[in-house]
């Protein structure tokens, strides 16, 4: 069993679905845990639960793509916890926000309201920039740390009806790998994880005629997260890992080779050409 007893895990959008249930596997083994959510009711009944089990936690509502929110909360962090070594970025505003029958019903992109666009972008984009942003220094000065972005499968980043939220998950697709790039050597990775499908949680409405039965349910993205926050996991930066092809008994080499691929598809090969410059 891994344990991260003395280290602190900050999920983003934990008081629901994946987050929640990411949340909760980490408080199987041992981290301390500062929750963050904007629906402050669901976030205080979750954090209540956790301490119940005898975690220890920490929760805040807030707006993850606020600066000054983000600052204080590091701030509360360290005087909590002492400062935080993992950060699953994992809020998001999903496409249900459209529709709650967006996989049947697929609006046009021009039918998607200016403000819902540019709520995705700011959420969906800039919180895991910003909050990345906030927590990285320190952990670099520890020399070890952690930042899982939750992103999608490829063909969901541009599937139709689902608005900005798609090219939003794309955008931290590429962020991600520019993170990984910067951390590189520091003792800090930079990782992607992706759920590999439609997900049993409130973004995929029952509207939408697909039973929850066969969805992927939330508690498989705990395994492969689990293992990222490992010491084993020490030189893995820049992989995108999907966990519904995560099998923990398989053999590593064989598991990362059926459930892992680098961020961002550099396989694809460069598709710009840069001119020379020497003379």
């Amino acid at each position: 069993m891994m344990s991260l007893k003395g280290k602190t895990a900050l999920i983003t959008g934990a008081a629901r679905g994946i987050g929640r249930s990411m949340a909760e596997g980490l408080a199987e083994i041992g981290a301390n845990l500062v929750l963050v959510d904007i629906d402050a009711h669901a976030l205080t009944a979750m954090g209540v639960q956790l301490k119940a089990k005898g975690g220890q936690v920490f929760t805040r509502a807030m707006d993850v793509a606020d600066p000054a929110s983000a600052e204080a909360l590091k701030v509360e962090a360290e005087s909590h916890f002492g400062g935080v070594d993992v950060l699953v970025n994992n809020a998001a505003i999903g496409p249900e926000s459209i529709s709650s029958r967006y996989l049947t019903d697929r609006a046009k992109f021009w039918e998607v309201s200016d403000e819902l666009w540019l709520a995705m972008l700011r959420v969906n984009v800039f919180g895991p920039q910003l909050m990345s942003r906030t927590f990285v220094r320190p952990m670099i000065e520890r020399s070890w740390g952690r930042i899982v972005n939750i992103t999608t499968s490829l063909d969901t980043m541009y599937r139709p009806g689902i608005g900005s939220y798609g090219p939003c998950k794309a955008a931290l697709e590429a962020a991600s790998r520019i993170m990984a790039g910067d951390v590189d050597g520091t003792g800090v990775t930079a990782n992607v994880l992706v759920p590999g499908g439609p997900v049993n949680t409130r973004q995929v409405p029952s509207e939408n005629g697909l039973p929850a039965d066969k969805l992927i349910q939330p508690e498989q993205m705990r395994a492969p997260l689990i293992w990222l926050c490992s010491d084993e996991a020490d030189q893995i930066n820049g992989l995108r890992l999907i966990a519904r092809r995560w099998n923990p008994q398989l053999p590593l080499e064989r598991r990362l080779a059926e459930a892992s691929a680098p961020v961002a598809w550099p396989q694809l090969g460069a598709q710009s050409v840069f001119p020379s410059t020497q003379p």
